[in-house]
């Protein structure tokens, strides 16, 4: 299990850096479109939209693993709490 946790950790970071390299490269486009070249306004915007969705599903992919993570912590807590009250009533 730990191994595929490895696996898909670097999966989502080989797809951030795509995401910000796709992200550079639009901008590499707007900047071009503003000194009079380069792709149509529609291709911009559409680019633009892409790059949007990604960043919003990589933002919800951290949210989702920082909750989860979270709940797994909140639980550890509870037993350890749990473990110091049967100590406690066992002196």
């Amino acid at each position: 299990m730990g191994k595929n946790l490895l696996v898909n950790r670097n999966l989502i970071r080989i797809i951030q850096i795509l995401f910000a390299l796709f992200g550079l490269f639009i901008l590499y486009q707007i900047l071009r479109k503003m000194l009079g070249g380069s792709w149509s306004v529609e291709d911009i915007i559409l680019g633009l939209l892409i790059f949007n969705i990604g960043v919003t599903f990589t933002i919800g992919m951290k949210l989702t693993r920082i909750e989860s993570d979270h709940i797994h912590l909140n639980n550890q807590f509870g037993r350890l709490v749990s473990d110091f009250k049967s100590q406690k009533k066992s002196k």
